[in-house]
């Protein structure tokens, strides 16, 4: 096992608190948004050498290209260390056949709205995108490997997002809504609001997201643009009248405050909006168009960058190719089934060597072949038994985390919040803590063939407005 040493990505969209509040790290001047945990060739994370290691020889203790040093890390610890990919390609293994990257995301402004392909298209995509000697790193590319980018993000705080296409009466009733509040001086002084409103209105009455989505991103986007440019005016002197719920005018500031003049705030309107307590999680296949609007999450993808946006960025829009690979049908919001042995299940267990009882275990059943993500609270011993690679987070209290007997000469690591480990083979690691402390562990490989079929949301049954017979555009990861 070996203790990591992670990138810290810092986008516009970041925080500079969130990481000092809840891992006590040093405060930034800058924004953190991302910490990276894994073999990204754009960021690998790096092993910091004991003496199981010393044989791997010196490597650079953050990959070229990183935005800054992991802050954990002392200096002197950085200077003997090798990459994750260096380390998997000197042990036999494809550098690039490390199946997902763990992030903690911190969201201070909204991320961008936006769709992923399914394995088949973005085979597709990438190779399109190939023949035309395109640059990978053109900031005008699409498909930049050609995988699938399945996603699950489990709330640390309270987390904010939108995903997939809510049903139609609750759209309407939104956007009737948003009429009433342009009553009066307000509709007078937006009258490009109440033409694009009036003609979702339409799309919505005949159930055609599908034209509503293009009509506010490609083919009315210039009219589009100008009414969110009317309406953030009209967010930001408080001339909105009556009409909208409370969270709903809530998050319309909030993207007008950062996106003035963006179409996708209308397009906020048609989305299943949700508010994640701390544990809980959604999931996100092929084909859900969806947004992270704000708060803390542990979030782990599948290894590839192919993401398809619409709007809320200056990053590259490719709205023709988001049009074509997005689910315009209702969904259900994907909450992530639970599979959880609590404090009475975990009582009846036996004590670990420590004497502790395990602790709660939560496993997040995604649908996903790439990765599997369970999470620990502690006061309590556990022994890991998922097969694979594993990577441990601590992301509350001091963990303590034990190598199975006579298998490696480093014995022993202490992770305190924000700190992680590799664990080349997962099975037969104990996790420990005597007191309250909270651990998320990734690995590669599922442990079950339950986990691997798609289950059914118990939380949020499918909507009457959408057709049983319809099939998502991802048939790898088929929706909720």
């Amino acid at each position: 096992m070996f203790r990591m040493i992670n990138p810290v990505r810092e986008y516009a969209w970041g925080s500079t608190t969130a990481f000092s509040e809840l891992f006590g790290w040093a405060a930034s001047a800058s924004p953190r948004a991302e910490i990276w945990m894994g073999a990204h060739p754009g960021d690998p994370s790096s092993l910091e050498l004991g003496p199981e290691g010393a044989d791997l020889g010196a490597a650079s203790a953050v990959a070229d290209g990183a935005d800054v040093a992991d802050p954990a890390v002392p200096a002197e610890s950085a200077a003997r260390s090798v990459t994750l990919p260096e380390y998997l390609q000197r042990s036999g293994e494809a550098s690039g056949s490390f199946p997902f990257l763990l992030k903690v995301l911190a969201a201070e402004q909204p991320l961008s709205i936006q769709s992923h392909p399914t394995r088949a298209r973005a085979h597709a995509g990438f190779a399109a995108e190939e023949a035309t000697g395109l640059p990978l790193d053109a900031p005008t590319r699409s498909y930049k490997d050609p995988n699938a980018k399945p996603e699950l993000i489990v709330a640390l705080t309270e987390f904010s997002a939108l995903c997939g296409f809510r049903p139609y009466a609750e759209a309407a009733v939104e956007l009737s809504g948003l009429v009433q509040a342009l009553g009066g001086d307000a509709g007078e002084s937006a009258p490009g609001v109440s033409a694009v409103v009036s003609r979702l209105q339409q799309h919505v009455a005949a159930q055609d997201y599908s034209s509503a989505l293009e009509q506010l991103l490609r083919s009315g986007r210039a009219e589009a643009t100008a009414a969110a440019g009317e309406l953030s005016a009209l967010l930001a002197d408080g001339s909105l009248g009556a009409g909208l719920s409370a969270d709903a005018a809530q998050m319309l500031q909030h993207i007008a405050r950062d996106f003035p003049r963006d179409p996708g705030i209308f397009v906020t309107l048609l989305l299943n909006r949700l508010l994640l307590a701390p544990g809980e999680s959604i999931y996100l296949p092929a084909g859900n168009l969806h947004a992270y609007l704000h708060g803390v999450g542990v979030e782990i993808m599948a290894n590839s960058d192919n993401v398809l946006r619409g709007g809320l960025t200056s990053k590259h829009l490719d709205v023709d190719e988001l049009l074509k690979v997005t689910d315009c049908e209702v969904l259900p919001v994907p909450h992530c089934p639970v599979q959880e042995t609590g404090p009475q299940e975990a009582a009846s267990e036996q004590a670990g060597p420590s004497g502790l009882t395990p602790p709660r275990r939560l496993r997040y059943e995604a649908p996903f072949e790439e990765f599997q993500l369970e999470q620990y609270e502690f006061p309590g011993e556990a022994t890991l038994d998922a097969p694979g690679h594993g990577i441990l987070l601590c992301t509350a209290g001091e963990i303590t985390l034990s190598a199975p007997e006579a298998s490696e000469a480093l014995r022993m690591l202490t992770l305190t919040p924000g700190t992680s480990a590799f664990l080349p083979e997962t099975v037969g690691h104990r996790v420990s803590a005597g007191e309250y402390a909270q651990a998320f562990i990734a690995t590669t490989s599922l442990a079950s063939p339950a986990s691997q079929q798609s289950p059914a949301s118990s939380d949020s049954p499918a909507s009457s407005d959408s057709p049983a017979s319809h099939h998502s555009p991802d048939q790898e990861h088929p929706r909720p």
